[in-house]
This record gives structure tokens, C-alpha cells and sequence, in this order.
């Protein structure tokens, strides 16, 4: 399940990913992304994860289209769980992109959110 989280404003959106994502969810979610980024410009990020979802290949190839082809226009991406994999993850696109990514503890929402909109 994804959705939006009640601190999303101007060009800061936020989610929170449990369980296992349908398409339906990414699209919506992707459709919303899409519409800041034609607003704004460019867009800042927070996903909050508290659990690890687990996705089928497909529904994991689809997505990291989706970051591919819209990575330019992600300001900040703040990834917010206490799974260390993600550390991984956001170093390297740290390195990688021109994106801001940092990642938060889940005890360190508002830090998190402090922080991507700053």
C-alpha cells in the first residue's frame, strides 16, 4: 500500500510504502509525482518505508524506470526507515545524480521532513 502523507505541500510530496505496492498505487503515485514536476520544475521527496516491501521482478523494473526517467527532476529525497540496505542505495544515487538523498531513521520523520524541505 502507498499513500500520501498529510505534510505534502507546494513541491514537497510524501509517502508512506507498506506491504506490497499494486500498479494501480505506483501509477497513481507516479501520476502525482508527474503532475509537480509539471508544476514546479522540480520536486522534493520523502518515502517513508517501515517495513521492506516485497515486490515481484516486474513490478520492481517498472519502478526503477519510473526513478530513471524522472531523477533530474527529484530536488531532495529523503528515504525515511530503519532498514540499512537503503544506506546502500542512497550513497550511491547520492554520488550518482544531482539529487540530495539522505536517508532518516523511522524515529526521525520530522527531521526527515525538516530537512527535504529545507
Amino acid at each position: 500500500m502507498i499513500r500520501e502523507l498529510s505534510v505534502s505541500e507546494g513541491n514537497f510530496i510524501a509517502f508512506e510504502v507498506t506491504e506490497n505496492v499494486s500498479e494501480e498505487e505506483f501509477g497513481d503515485a507516479s501520476d502525482k509525482m508527474k503532475e509537480l514536476i509539471g508544476k514546479y520544475g522540480k520536486i522534493r521527496l520523502m518515502v517513508r518505508f517501515p517495513e521492506l516491501p516485497i515486490q515481484d521482478v516486474s513490478s520492481i523494473n517498472n519502478r526503477f524506470k519510473f526513478i530513471k526517467n524522472n531523477f533530474n527532476d527529484i530536488e531532495k529525497y529523503a528515504v525515511v526507515t530503519d532498514k540499512n540496505i537503503f544506506n546502500i542505495a542512497a550513497a550511491i544515487v547520492d554520488t550518482a545524480s544531482d539529487t540530495d538523498v539522505q536517508r532518516f531513521s523511522t524515529d526521525d520523520l520530522e527531521e526527515a521532513v525538516q530537512w527535504v524541505k529545507s
